[in-house]
């Protein structure tokens, strides 16, 4: 095609698929691009999305590409969009705890470059080790256990530097903390999956490191007591890093220490130990007489259980992964809800609930009508509780009867007059949130 040979001239590297080169980095798209571009400046992308506007060529973007499964699959595009070459730390002012990073570079590698100042940026998504990017982190708002203490990606960005689907360049935010005057663009940024700029550059605040952290494995025999104890935690002075709740199945799948325990509790601190040894008194006496098993373990010890609940909801060959997002007393007893329902008896359910968010997730494995069945009663248990849900890597022969996203409700038509104004086109593929029952 000649928008191609055009395209091609806009970067110094490209891979036509088919021409028996693989191309760098070129994943499963599930779809198939006439050419993949990898270019190396922000000024490459605007050409690239000014051409594309101007020619109707729809245009997809990635980075790492470990977050295709999100949303809805994906129609044919003519080019998809790398930004695997734009993968450097740009800034670093230790004393404003600020930096700006390239969205193509790789989350872990943006974390060791600012380690030397004893500073994180405390996000630990999923797919951390596999090649998550700064770009499909802001782009998705994947988060992991840290969430609890230091928020999602959405409370950490203070900027953005994106290319619109026209090809203008846009400079939003900023480097300091309090930057916002009006709507706050770097957020709506957030999640948006890519449907409304090409995100080329990212601010965030940073924390400083601490050096002495100890994980708790509270076990318990029912779920009363369980939910008792996490009441406790959430209204007392105590402020843990990480806090999970588990199943009894998530339980056995981690390999806790609190064998046959119906629930278990994970908490971490983090801070200077004298700090953390109260924290952890104080937890003790928050939760006397409801505990089954109290086990303290340090941070090289827990490692491995961390990054299980790091990667979770997103286990390889399940049906589907979902994750409610509910009001916080719910997500306490989120759990029973689902371990009760006849709707879940036909199927392989794993549940993980972090309470202080107010998420609840869960990864299904079941023949395809149970799964769908499941689905349903998610979706409505979700609803009923005043919350929301999303299905993500939903096995291919169940795509027609699950649907990525809940219902959006009133929030539909803002989401598309938003679209509307960022991409008029349809250039960057909406059809990741709006699918087609959705007009």
């Amino acid at each position: 095609m000649s928008y191609v040979t055009e395209l091609s001239k806009m970067v110094s590297s490209f891979h036509v698929p088919g021409s028996g080169d693989a191309g760098p980095s070129v994943p499963e798209f599930g779809f198939s691009p006439q050419i993949v571009l990898y270019p190396e400046t922000v000024e490459e992308i605007s050409q690239i999305l000014s051409f594309a506007s101007r020619s109707g060529i729809r245009i997809f973007p990635f980075a790492g590409g470990t977050k295709l499964f999100l949303g809805n699959p994906v129609d044919e595009v003519g080019a998809a969009l790398s930004l695997r070459r734009l993968c450097r730390v740009l800034f670093h002012e230790p004393s404003d705890m600020v930096s700006t990073v390239q969205c193509g570079m790789e989350v872990r590698e943006f974390q060791k470059a600012i380690e030397c100042e004893n500073q994180i940026f405390p996000v630990d998504p999923p797919l951390l080790n596999t090649g998550a990017t700064v770009g499909g982190l802001v782009s998705s708002n994947l988060c992991g256990p840290m969430s609890t203490r230091y928020g999602t990606c959405r409370e950490l960005i203070l900027g953005v530097k994106a290319v619109r689907a026209d090809g203008e360049i846009i400079n939003v935010g900023g480097k300091v903390v309090k930057n916002v005057a009006g709507y706050d663009i770097p957020k709506l940024m957030v999640g948006s999956l890519g449907t409304l700029c090409v995100l080329a550059e990212a601010t965030f605040r940073l924390y400083p490191r601490q050096h002495f952290s100890r994980t708790l494995v509270l076990g318990f025999d029912n779920h009363v007591s369980c939910s008792q104890a996490a009441r406790a935690i959430l209204a007392a002075d105590i402020v843990p890093t990480c806090f999970e709740i588990l199943d009894e199945n998530l339980s056995s799948e981690f390999g806790t220490t609190t064998q046959g325990a119906k629930r278990t509790i994970l908490l971490r601190f983090d801070s200077f130990e004298e700090a953390v040894v109260e924290q952890i008194k104080e937890v003790r006496e928050t939760t006397l007489g409801e505990t089954s098993a109290f086990v303290e373990m340090t941070d090289e010890i827990s490692r491995d259980l961390w990054a299980a609940a790091r990667e979770f909801p997103f286990l390889p060959g399940v049906s589907f992964s979902s994750k409610l997002t509910l009001p916080v007393t719910a997500s306490v007893e989120a759990l029973s809800d689902i371990e009760s329902s006849p709707a879940l008896s036909g199927v392989d359910a794993l549940c993980l609930s972090r309470p202080a968010r107010g998420v609840t997730l869960v990864s299904v494995s079941g023949e395809d009508e149970q799964a769908v069945s499941a689905a349903c009663f998610l979706e409505n248990l979700a609803d009923s509780l005043g919350g929301r849900i999303m299905f993500s890597g939903i096995r291919r022969e169940l795509r027609e009867k699950v649907r990525a996203w809940g219902d959006f409700g009133d929030a539909l038509s803002l989401m598309k007059n938003i679209k509307q104004r960022f991409d008029p086109r349809d250039i960057l593929p909406g059809e990741k949130i709006f699918d087609a029952d959705r007009g």
